[in-house]
């Protein structure tokens, strides 16, 4: 791999549930840099970056980093979670600055799903209030809305301002719209590449304050927020639970409904059962510590990388983390 600079302008993060076009939206950047996929299976399993030079000299330059999805059928939400947080420490560590975080939901969605709820309230809390101005609440596939359904479309982002995104808006985030286009995809990152450099929570928490990624906000979050699921199951399988008791005192019973029943208590049973262990999973993958190993390893690269080895943050961050570069020249002059 040649030698990037990430450390030029900084980093842009694009977050977002499988699906909400995170890969396609790199892809208007550099095209065919990233897979695009159709299906619950996220087609990013580890972080990819597109290095914009801004002008002629390649002195300038700006990094959009591709992150693996939420809601992917492969993957735990725990795996996923420290994966993101492995990349972030990394580029705190290393003192590249963070200018943004684009956040990408798709309007074609008719309601906001329990996936990207999850996902928005650990947004919130990998962020931090004092990030928000950092953030850009992006819906996308604007470009696949047919005209008889762009009312729809439109109320869809309202209820989102209204119900969802409407206080992060007011501590400073913006809303934007991505149509599906190259010129679309760069006014985003451009709108990002001139702000101060910003420190997300979570950034501060597995750096600074060298905690597993479990007792960070978001890891607590997303534990919660599973725990809440669960709860509702167990619910569902207490109200089964009575009902079935109810049928079994009557008499005569009624045999088809006690099998019903049965059937759907052990329905349940093995859900909660499949949860329970994901859950575990997921807790022990998430009580790793990033921050000091993160630290070890990049000073073992500079120790073997060359004298250059900090300047040249891309070319670290992709061999601490395994994240592939690809790079577009634009002739932006002086902007």
């Amino acid at each position: 791999m040649e030698d990037y600079d990430f450390s030029s302008e900084g980093v842009i993060l694009v977050l977002g549930v499988t699906g909400a076009g995170k890969s396609y939206f790199l892809n208007q950047l550099k095209a065919h840099c990233a897979v695009e996929g159709h299906s619950l299976r996220s087609e990013t399993s580890e972080c990819h970056a597109v290095q914009i030079y801004l002008d002629d000299d390649d002195k300038r330059s700006i990094t959009v980093v591709d992150t693996p999805g939420f809601d992917d059928t492969t993957r735990p939400h725990g795996e996923v979670l420290t994966e993101i947080t492995q990349f972030l420490a990394a580029q705190h560590i290393l003192g590249v600055p963070l200018r943004g975080v684009l956040y990408l939901h798709k309007i074609t969605d008719n309601r906001m799903t329990g996936s990207s709820l999850k996902y928005l309230r650990m947004l919130e809390s990998l962020v931090g209030e004092e990030a928000l101005e950092n953030l850009i609440l992006v819906t996308t596939m604007w470009n696949q809305v047919r005209d008889e359904n762009l009312g729809r479309a439109l109320r869809h982002e309202q209820d989102l301002l209204d119900h969802y995104w409407g206080p992060m808006e007011e501590k400073g985030s913006y809303v934007a719209q991505f149509d599906g286009t190259p010129d679309s995809a760069y006014a985003l990152v451009f709108q990002l590449a001139g702000k101060e450099s910003v420190v997300l929570d979570v950034q501060r928490e597995i750096v600074d304050q060298d905690r597993t990624v479990l007792d960070t906000s978001a890891g607590a979050n997303l534990v919660e927020q599973l725990e809440r699921d669960s709860d509702v199951y167990r619910l569902k399988a207490a109200q089964l639970d009575a009902q079935l008791e109810a049928e079994l005192a009557k008499e005569p019973r009624d045999k088809g409904k006690v099998r019903d029943l049965r059937d759907r208590k052990e329905s349940i049973n093995r859900v909660l059962r499949q949860m329970d262990e994901s859950r575990e999973q997921m807790i022990d993958q998430m009580r790793v510590r990033p921050g000091s190993p993160l630290r070890e390893r990049i000073a073992r690269f500079m120790r073997g990388g060359g004298k250059d080895a900090m300047a040249k943050a891309a070319t670290l961050l992709a061999a601490v983390l395994n994240v592939t570069v690809f790079v577009v020249q634009l002739s932006m002059g002086g902007m």
